[in-house]
């Protein structure tokens, strides 16, 4: 287990201009998480070989992809861009959007290539719609994103602090699990010893660590979690 709170990290200078965070850097992909902003906007701009994952955490932008300009991104928000593929995220409140990034391979700073604002001209406007709200194995609410052509999944996650929803604690063999704290105060419990959550911690699970999420409060415990390789229930396993 590592764990390290985002807000400890020093600010990564970026073309953007973003106040920018490189979190976590592994064989195949990299994680940066990133603030926007009131109001502020991305450089449009592509990747020859990278291919990212934007996942909305707090806030509300708009991301535009290719032709498309998707409306109304919020927290819960998981949107994957291809390489090659022009886009930017801009912010549409009065209030700061923070958002993670998963670039895959690992973030290259010379990948980065600007478009001009021109291209943006024929892009039209289109609403991104959330996955539904599904149960998951281990008693939490989530909204579930599996990129299949990308060795990582992304769930976007509610921790009840109803007892009678807790479940048992439960270890992958073989994938490594990644959990950030978006908001909500609470433990995790790592072989069976608890330890105290705050937002901003990003934590990873190695395989064969017998892990859960625990809420004791009224006020919910949101949580990303990224599994790599991607998610599958047959690697679920209970001592």
């Amino acid at each position: 287990m590592a764990r390290l709170n985002v807000k400890n990290l020093p600010v990564a200078t970026n073309v953007c201009e973003q106040v920018l965070r490189e979190v976590e850097k592994q064989p195949e992909w990299s994680m940066a998480h990133v603030v926007m902003n009131p109001m502020a906007e991305s450089l449009l701009h592509h990747h020859e070989r990278m291919r990212e994952i934007y996942v909305i955490t707090r806030g509300c932008g708009e991301l535009v992809r290719g032709l498309t300009a998707y409306k109304n991104l919020v927290a819960g928000s998981a949107c994957s861009i291809p390489s090659g593929m022009d886009h930017m995220l801009r912010n549409q409140t009065a209030g700061h959007l923070e958002h993670l990034v998963f670039a895959l391979p690992p973030f290259d700073p010379n990948d980065v290539c600007l478009e001009k604002a021109e291209e943006l001209a024929g892009n039209f406007p289109r609403q991104f719609y959330l996955p539904e709200v599904q149960d998951c194995f281990d008693g939490a609410k989530i909204l579930a994103y599996n990129f299949s052509e990308l060795a990582l999944s992304i769930t976007f996650g509610w921790v009840t602090g109803d007892p009678a929803k807790r479940k048992e604690p439960h270890y992958h063999k073989n994938i490594t699990e990644f959990v950030y704290v978006v908001e909500g105060a609470g433990f995790i419990e790592l072989d069976r010893v608890r330890q105290p959550i705050q937002p901003g911690d990003w934590i990873r699970i190695n395989p064969g660590t017998e892990h859960a999420l625990i809420n004791k409060s009224a006020e919910g415990l949101v949580v990303v979690c990224a599994c790599s390789p991607a998610f599958r229930m047959e690697d679920v396993h209970y001592k």
